[in-house]
């Protein structure tokens, strides 16, 4: 006679077979779902920077109707050199380029961007010469206020201020096609550049990372603590 014996899983393996696969499939749909210790580890930005696009040209900028602002200070630094849609006058063109405009008790204007700084109480001859010019090379000298211009769409706006020993000054040679930056002032970023947003710092973004592996490490003894209750009863039995 021939016998034959059936072996027989225990309940309780069974039952830890079954919960040891529920936790390797919470772990790989955690890994799915892009929560891995690499993705986290990286610092999580807040925002993105702005994208920087390619500068435009005067050209360009008169191609299109508009008016181009080149603001130069004594010391050669530049405070404005773009491209704006607002031109009702001289002084909104100014302000649309991002320049603050200062004006004396005459109503007169002093300073741009702060420069110099503080306005001048009485004339010392410097001041601030304002241009018109379509070719960037050739300036003519207004004959009026900013206040009271007319700017032509198409044509550049142009200021410079004298040195002590010039009685006046002429901007600089423009030229018309070359890409150039907004503003080249040292310690005076051209106001209305858009500015790019900040990363989230690196503490948040541990922060958050350990928060979640710490809800991750609590799910992981909470199964594999049920698993081993439920073998060590199931052997007692």
């Amino acid at each position: 006679m021939t016998y034959s014996r059936t072996v027989r899983t225990p309940q309780g393996h069974r039952t830890g077979h079954r919960l040891l696969a529920a936790l390797v499939a919470l772990l790989a749909g955690l890994g799915i779902l892009g929560i891995a210790p690499a993705a986290l580890a990286a610092p999580v930005p807040q925002g993105s920077p702005a994208r920087a696009l390619p500068a435009a040209t005067p050209q360009d900028c008169q191609s299109a109707g508009k008016v181009w602002v080149y603001v130069t200070y004594s010391d050669g630094s530049v405070l404005a050199n773009r491209c704006v849609s607002e031109h009702a006058t001289g002084e909104a063109a100014l302000k649309a380029a991002g320049v603050a405009v200062n004006k004396d008790s005459k109503g007169l204007i002093c300073a741009l961007n702060e420069h110099p700084s503080p306005c001048p109480t009485s004339f010392n001859g410097q001041y601030w010469n304002y241009y018109s010019s379509t070719d960037g090379k050739k300036f003519s000298y207004y004959q009026t206020a900013a206040n009271a211009s007319k700017p032509k769409p198409g044509s550049i706006e142009a200021w410079c201020y004298n040195k002590k020993t010039e009685k006046s000054c002429t901007p600089p040679t423009l030229s018309l096609t070359a890409d150039v930056p907004e503003a080249s002032a040292a310690g005076t970023p051209a106001a209305g550049n858009s500015a790019a947003a900040s990363p989230a710092p690196a503490s948040s973004s541990s922060a958050r990372t350990g928060t979640v592996w710490g809800i991750v490490a609590v799910v992981a003894i909470i199964v594999i603590g049920a698993v081993a209750f439920v073998v060590v009863r199931r052997r007692r039995h």
